[in-house]
């Protein structure tokens, strides 16, 4: 089965120079003039799509929902922010956030705050409810390639080109600790009982730290390439993480043992994250697809093809019925998640497959 949105397709490539600028949407102020989306019919009736200007290409790195699921925040390659309703497919507001690009965006549990990380080498946090930066977060001397926000909403996590995983404290701004890494900080992530962090790394080489003790529990070894991406399951036993080998492999937390190994993309994974219900995780890679795969079995239940450049990002909606997904080819799409009776393929099975499981 080949899953089709049926939902939107969102066109993210505004012309956001000069007309936004005649706008007055690039501000420190998040609640700017907004811009209504003309809906378009498609022949596909499962598909629906809406399109605004056009001026120059604008990769879509970073993807955040708000908790109700009914809103998401874009991050982009030029330092933008959009924010999308997803009800009526309207852009709500664009600002430029960054001066370079946006790799990493999260929402705090209250949906209160965004952080944006950026190769500007900063953070910034905005007040989603009065629209103002609260502030700019200082110490990192390279990229900031990863942020998450601790589940009680208190910590904001970094990591960094500058080899440092920084906390933070989402109140007030100020840099709690900084603990060095052997290499670049590719990835970061809280687990949902914010007890641990784990981070990963240019090497492959994955971290589980203790907090707020700073203690190394685990070092997962398996990757051979850069892990890109990080996620936990919702009852925080297992982490699945993304590499640049291709691979995505699923990790057991309490003894650090790889649980299984997921082989199918043909390039680098940017992306993966769990649904709410941990019965699926997508993937997205540099292979222009995204993949959505049945944890307990380790099946391909759809290889979703729509995507014409690289898949930089992907986030399950907090409901879990609704998939984002962020790419090089200027666009977010959102697919709608249906229960699959039969996975596609039994051949890239690997929780199950003995050669692949651990």
């Amino acid at each position: 089965m080949v899953l089709k949105p049926n939902y939107y397709t969102v066109s993210i490539a505004l012309a956001i120079t000069a007309m936004a600028a005649s706008l007055g949407i690039y501000s420190s102020r998040l609640f700017s003039k907004s811009e209504t989306i003309t809906l378009a019919s498609n022949s596909d009736l499962t598909t629906q799509s809406f399109s605004t200007f056009k001026s120059r290409s604008v990769w879509v790195y970073a993807l955040a929902f708000y908790p109700d699921g009914k809103t998401l925040v874009s991050g982009s390659y030029d330092g933008t922010i959009k924010i999308w309703n997803l009800h009526s497919g309207k852009l709500l507001r664009t600002f430029k956030a960054h001066t370079d690009a946006i790799e990493s965006l999260a929402i705090s549990p209250d949906g209160n705050i965004l952080a944006s990380g950026s190769w500007d080498n900063r953070i910034k946090l905005w007040n989603l409810q009065t629209g103002t930066l609260i502030s700019t977060l200082a110490g990192h001397t390279d990229d900031v390639k990863a942020i998450a926000i601790s589940p009680n909403g208190k910590l904001l996590a970094s990591g960094s080109t500058d080899k440092t995983i920084r906390l933070w404290d989402l109140n007030t701004g100020k840099q709690l600790s900084a603990f060095e890494d052997e290499d670049w900080v590719r990835s970061v992530a809280f687990s949902p009982q914010g007890s641990t962090l784990a981070s990963g790394n240019e090497s492959g080489s994955i971290k589980i730290w203790q907090l707020p003790s700073r203690k190394v529990l685990h070092v997962l070894s398996g990757h051979s390439g850069r892990v890109r991406s990080l996620a936990f399951s919702s009852d925080g036993q297992t982490l699945a993480s993304g590499s640049a080998d291709k691979t995505i492999k699923l990790w057991h937390i309490t003894n650090g043992r790889t649980l299984c190994s997921v082989v199918g993309h043909s390039a680098e994974v940017l992306s993966v994250d769990f649904s709410s219900d941990q019965q699926t995780l997508a993937s997205s890679s540099y292979d222009k697809t995204i993949k959505l795969w049945h944890v307990p079995t380790g099946e391909l239940l759809n290889n979703l093809t729509e995507h014409s450049k690289p898949v930089w990002s992907v986030a399950f909606s907090p409901q879990g019925n609704t998939l984002a997904s962020g790419s090089g080819d200027e666009t977010i799409k959102l697919w709608r998640i249906p229960i699959a009776k039969q996975p596609l393929s039994s051949t890239l099975s690997i929780c199950s497959n003995s050669v692949n499981r651990y």
